[in-house]
């Protein structure tokens, strides 16, 4: 570090290192804060004023990122742009690169210096500094890019890329029309393979640690901010060989990987801590959460089948299974990838009216592999059917006039809501005879409501969060299932609190827990605070300083 010993204390800028942590578990992570196994974080916590932050899940996972990068409340916000064309049946997830609509909080201009390095955020102008974007991902996509536009390139061949991505292949975004890369993520049935992947998700921590170390001590910066992404991926695919699941069996022993790569972030975190002063304000912070999974298969697959056969009577595409028969055992010899294995599972009808996922990979579709994808020929001729979302269950009524192909009038719009509503209701977990689903929310009552703040969907169902579902029955379809499971971990369901921690620490801050309990969007507020600057007109958040 510079030495600044012979300026005033006063008249030294302020810095700040920011340091988030992506979707760690908030129990599973204070429990072993508290437990002594994360002595870093522990640390951390006893000389910061910690400050408990909570924030209500809505619609879509990343959308936790908008108050956390511009400071506004997500109320405010129109998040869905054009990722549903009618005329098309085009359906696009979009991402965080799509949804930014007010400055981030870092686009300070003259007023600060900034580091910022590979945080889910795009590349934006209006920063002073250095920008790097998409090195990893807690995606299995990547859309890499730097400002200065060779700094990417530099941190690359002196640390290389972020190992998971080795053998990766290119993606194009069908929204944006981006270039990205993306990998494979393990069979939840290969502990072999996922073992490997955790060692390689650690080999991901220590070269990020290396190019932040770098960046640190090779750049000027008033604010250097961070993400440790991996925890967010490793709660995906490690979850079943760290907590309770139904594929613990895969488990070996005492083994426990997920709480492995914990560590493994944490003593960068103290690497990190060591290599700035104490003159230095330290701010840590999580965002989103991993939970048990209980979204994976009932909205990529289960609603998708759902709908597929309240539509065509008598015809099932996936999974058919046998109605009111003993639910076999769970299988664990699937040895393929899941979109593969799930393939496997196709009907007749299925083989004819689905677009296999081999098609839609050769055409670099980004969905393919989501089931609920496979189903897009078949969608203007349904009544309904299921978008391959990305958070909760998405079910679109086809309505005439509004999609060039529509099927209900506008008259029978809310009959037919009412009439998918009380049937999807009826879908139990065929292993424990509990529903599979909480609430179906209706999201417009006429079919031409246009307001941008609302989802393409007109239903949303939000499914129970008792566990992950192989198996589901209902009186209206049969039985679907059982299926493999795709992801171990997963997040929360619409409207579920997610738990986060704030940690600040520095000169003047006190230790000890806060009474006050945060917004995400105070997160950014609290960071510019500590940097002595005015917080924007268009912020939403407040300091959480004393």
């Amino acid at each position: 570090m510079p030495d600044n010993t012979d300026i005033a204390a006063s008249e030294r800028p302020r810095r700040v290192m920011a340091i988030g942590l992506d979707s760690p578990n908030h129990d599973l992570l204070l429990r072993w804060i508290g437990e002594g196994r994360l002595p870093n974080l522990q640390r951390l916590q006893n000389r910061s004023t910690a400050v408990d932050v909570q924030s209500v899940k809505r619609f879509s996972n990343e959308h936790c990122w908008i108050p956390m990068l511009t400071g506004q409340s997500r109320e405010r916000w129109n998040h869905w742009l054009d990722n549903w064309d009618a005329q098309t049946y085009q359906f696009n997830e979009a991402s965080i690169f799509d949804w930014i609509q007010a400055p981030i909080f870092y686009a300070l201009g003259d007023q600060c210096r900034v580091v910022a390095f590979d945080l889910t955020a795009p590349i934006v102008g209006g920063v002073k500094g250095s920008q790097v974007s998409g090195w990893a991902s807690d995606l299995n996509e990547c859309y890499a890019q730097s400002d200065p536009p060779e700094l990417l390139q530099d941190l690359l061949e002196r640390y290389g890329p972020d190992p998971k991505l080795t053998g990766a292949h290119t993606i194009t975004n069908q929204l944006s029309h981006r270039q990205g890369i993306s990998h494979t993520v393990p069979s939840m049935y290969e502990a072999d393979v996922l073992r490997e992947y955790a060692q390689v998700l650690m080999r991901s921590v220590d070269r990020r640690t290396a190019a932040c170390l770098d960046l640190l001590n090779g750049e000027s910066w008033e604010l250097f901010t961070t993400l440790f992404s991996e925890t967010h991926t490793g709660g995906h695919a490690l979850w079943h060989l760290s907590q309770p699941h139904p594929l613990n069996s895969v488990r070996e022993g005492a083994e426990d990987p997920l709480l492995d790569l914990y560590q493994s972030v944490d003593r960068s975190i103290g690497r990190l801590l060591d290599d700035v002063d104490d003159t230095v304000f330290v701010v840590f912070y999580t965002i989103d959460e991993m939970v048990p999974d209980s979204l994976e298969n009932a909205r990529g697959v289960l609603l998708p089948e759902f709908l597929y056969r309240w539509n065509f009577p008598g015809k099932a595409a996936l999974a058919e299974g046998v109605y009111g028969e003993p639910v076999p055992p769970p299988r664990l010899d699937y040895a393929a990838h899941w979109k593969h294995e799930m393939w496997n599972l196709h009907t007749p009808w299925g083989a004819r009216e689905l677009e296999s996922p081999a098609v839609q990979e050769a055409r670099e579709d980004s969905m393919n592999w989501c089931p609920a994808n496979w189903y897009a020929p078949m969608w203007p001729a349904m009544r309904a059917f299921a978008f391959p979302s990305l958070a909760d269950g998405y079910v679109r009524i086809n309505v005439q006039g509004r999609e060039t192909q529509g099927i209900v009038s506008e008259a029978d719009f809310g009959d037919v809501c009412d009439q998918l509503t009380a049937a999807i209701s009826t879908m139990v977990n065929a292993r424990t005879g509990k529903p599979m689903v909480r609430d179906v929310i209706r999201v417009r009552q006429t079919p031409f409501d246009d307001d941008p703040k609302k989802p393409p969907a007109d239903l949303i169902v939000v499914f129970a969060e008792d566990g992950p579902v192989d198996v589901v029955d209902s009186p209206h379809v049969g039985r679907i299932g059982p299926i493999p499971y795709f992801r171990s971990g997963g997040h929360q369901a619409h409207d579920c609190p997610s738990k986060n921690v704030l940690y600040v620490s520095g000169p003047g801050v006190p230790a000890g827990q806060s009474p006050r309990t945060a917004q995400l969007e105070d997160i950014p507020a609290t960071i510019l605070t500590l940097l002595g600057l005015d917080l924007p007109a268009h912020f939403d958040g407040v300091s959480q300083l004393p």
